[in-house]
């Protein structure tokens, strides 16, 4: 039920900017580069891991004032297109489509390329596990290394087909819903120069392209896997107040067992995520939960040292008055747990 993070060390976060730019069809300055992106499938997503696997199709549309920079660098897509989020090089498959760019009727150059590649989920929050929305995204940006220092291709647009772009039927991951498809355009401002020999140089700055498919974890899937088995051994330890307490050897032995089922539990659904620097949704819940059988043990034992201590004649009316303390602890305890999950929730919402 506790958030405290003023013991944990200050995260030291990042000086690039992501500033989110409107995304237009027409550049003034006739430098712009279209990009379209097709997701043909996403699969082997590993939650612990924030990877995920993907292959589909690219097709990039340039005017000739860019064609006459990559001709006097000897530039290629597949050199100048930089996916951003992908990872381990030794499986990442690039094609081109055709040998040579082609020329269309407008002027405008046309290459298409096929990929297929291991990528990273930088931005993934499990705050709400297991109702977390999950955002895998593939993200492009021009780069041109060897020529930092003079005109360069970070001058140019990137401009992403939102009109075109989409994905296919084999985009569906399992336990999760397929809810939408977004593209973005933003402009990324590196803290660095990136070793410029201008005096001053500015920081470099380059337009991103974002073909983001968005998740969500199945609500019936996640009642059914991860709180149907909590309700039921709540429900077990929310109706142990309704056995006589003259039992109290019975009483006692249910909290002690309940929690042990929690941490099996906890341990259970744990090993389905990354590890965290943060609580979740579900583990609030279940500090409730463990707080709620504490309470209950304590009450327990409090009302089997009475009953033990109390005076044979007076243990029969004992026991009465324990019992109906039982049935006004419960209610309340039961109460207050509706109010801290509700409590819990809308601090996520």
């Amino acid at each position: 039920m506790v958030r405290i993070n003023f013991f944990d060390s200050t995260n030291l976060k990042s000086t690039d900017q992501l500033i989110s730019v409107p995304i237009t069809t027409t550049d003034s300055s006739n430098s712009s580069i279209q990009i379209g992106v097709y997701i043909d499938n996403i699969y082997m997503l590993s939650i612990s891991n924030k990877t995920f696997e993907a292959n589909g199709w690219i097709w990039l549309t340039w005017p000739q004032k860019s064609e006459d920079f990559f001709q006097a660098r000897k530039l290629t897509p597949n050199k100048w297109l930089n996916f951003v989020n992908q990872i381990d090089n030794w499986d990442f498959k690039l094609e081109q489509i055709y040998e040579k760019p082609i020329k269309l009727k407008n002027g405008h150059y046309r290459q298409g390329l096929k990929f297929s590649g291991h990528f990273y989920i930088n931005d993934i929050s499990f705050h709400k596990f297991p109702f977390e929305t999950l955002k895998i995204p593939l993200v492009f940006e021009l780069a041109d290394f060897s020529n930092i220092n003079n005109d360069n291709i970070y001058n140019m647009h990137l401009v992403p087909d939102k009109s075109s772009s989409g994905i296919g039927s084999y985009i569906d991951l399992t336990g999760y819903k397929t809810t939408a498809f977004n593209v973005l355009s933003k402009m990324h401002i590196y803290s660095s120069n990136f070793g410029s020999t201008v005096p001053d140089a500015p920081a470099i700055h380059t337009y991103q392209a974002i073909f983001e498919t968005t998740y969500k974890q199945s609500i019936n899937a996640a009642l059914l896997t991860y709180f149907l088995p909590l309700l039921i051994v709540m429900a077990l330890v929310l109706s142990s107040p309704m056995l006589s307490s003259s039992l109290w050897d019975v009483r006692l032995s249910v909290p002690p067992t309940a929690l042990l089922s929690l941490i099996f539990l906890q341990l259970g659904y744990r090993e389905n995520l990354p590890d965290l620097s943060y609580i979740t949704f579900i583990d609030i819940i279940y500090n409730i939960c463990y707080l709620t059988i504490l309470l209950m043990f304590g009450f327990f034992l409090w009302g089997s040292n009475k009953i033990n201590l109390a005076p044979d004649a007076e243990k029969e009316s004992l026991i009465d008055k324990i019992d109906l303390m039982d049935k006004r602890f419960q209610r309340y305890v039961i109460l207050g747990l509706i109010i801290l999950i509700t409590m819990d929730w809308m601090s996520f919402a």
